[in-house]
């Protein structure tokens, strides 16, 4: 086959010995151009694969730290409050005050715990009113709820739930229970001492 038939399916018509360095010099810009692209790919396709790299281990290190964090968190929970609660009547008659008295401490080192938030939910005989008291702990770990049961009242027992919580303790919750009734009777109208171990 001729140098021209060649040119000719390659596209380029040669009639000269001039046009024949043409087309070569084109064939040897179009192998530059091709190999130039392919060295850009390849280099590009190492930059992806090197971020695809530095963004896994940038989640595996998210990851363990998250988990460090949990892991701390928990520890901090592990301190557990103790709280001791007294009502001042065991048995109210309706129209009077009642007044409870919570304590929290440190259940390890029996140390009051100040700024603790005591909280009360107390259920009235009726089984439709409910109370709900918030109050912190002074220095003392001592918080005081009082409120006048209403005249009107149902009389019958009344169920009181108590919980103490703190920042770094594990928040603590236990029951107590009095009676209302209509009219005073002093044989049992006495404190009662609730403790929770």
């Amino acid at each position: 086959m001729s140098v021209q038939s060649r040119a000719e399916l390659a596209g380029v018509r040669i009639i000269g010995g001039n046009n024949r360095r043409y087309f070569y010099s084109y064939l040897y810009r179009d192998i530059t151009i091709s190999t130039c692209t392919t060295r850009l790919i390849h280099k590009n396709s190492n930059k992806q694969a090197g971020l695809v790299t530095l963004f896994a281990l940038m989640g595996l290190i998210l990851i363990s730290y998250a988990a460090s964090i949990q892991t701390s968190y928990a520890q901090e929970l592990t301190k557990t409050l103790d709280g001791k609660v007294v009502l001042d009547k065991s048995v109210v008659v309706r129209g009077d005050r009642q007044t409870i008295w919570l304590k929290a401490f440190d259940s390890d080192t029996g140390a009051p715990v100040g700024g603790a938030i005591a909280r009360a939910t107390v259920r009235y005989a009726d089984g439709v009113t409910v109370r709900q008291f918030a109050t912190p702990t002074d220095a003392n770990g001592v918080a005081v709820i009082s409120w006048t049961i209403e005249s009107n009242a149902v009389p019958g027992a009344f169920s009181a739930t108590f919980g103490l919580s703190a920042a770094a303790y594990v928040t603590e919750q236990f029951d107590n229970t009095f009676s209302v009734v209509a009219q005073s009777d002093h044989n049992d109208n006495h404190h009662n001492h609730g403790h929770h171990d």
